[in-house]
């Protein structure tokens, strides 16, 4: 409480309070996978795959017999290699559909959807956010 004027205070994080209503700072669209916020999904699935490469180069395969250690190198090499590629290549390409890729301004904040107005965001294949046929 403010004892100088008064009034009471009231701090809210991301949030104005307008008029006894709360008003949310607009959302920009997200263009990839590293866009922020990071998902936490997105934070579980390196962290596995870091925790699951590090367990197998590390304790797994010098564990086996000397003679099967190079080859398992090889293999597991080669898979968790392809496997980052791929987790590397999906991370970063923009799942939006070409037609929202063409007309969508990223810098932008995304519209807000009045379900009172529509049951669904695409109905009719139709995006009512985005304004296009997909």
């Amino acid at each position: 409480m403010d004892t100088r004027s008064g009034s009471q205070c009231s701090v809210t994080p991301e949030a104005i309070l307008n008029n006894e209503k709360l008003v949310l700072p607009p959302r920009i669209s997200r263009v990839n996978g590293w866009s922020l916020p990071l998902h936490y999904f997105q934070v579980v699935t390196w962290a596995v795959f870091v925790g699951l490469s590090s367990a197998t180069f590390g304790i797994f395969i010098p564990l086996l017999p000397h003679a099967w250690k190079y080859i398992a190198y090889v293999v597991t090499g080669g898979i968790f290699s392809f496997h980052l590629v791929v987790h590397l290549i999906a991370s970063c390409i923009d799942p939006a559909d070409s037609k929202v890729r063409l007309m969508k301004n990223y810098s932008q904040p995304m519209p807000l959807f009045d379900r009172s107005k529509h049951a669904h965001v695409i109905q009719n294949q139709f995006c009512h956010l985005c304004k296009v046929t997909v």
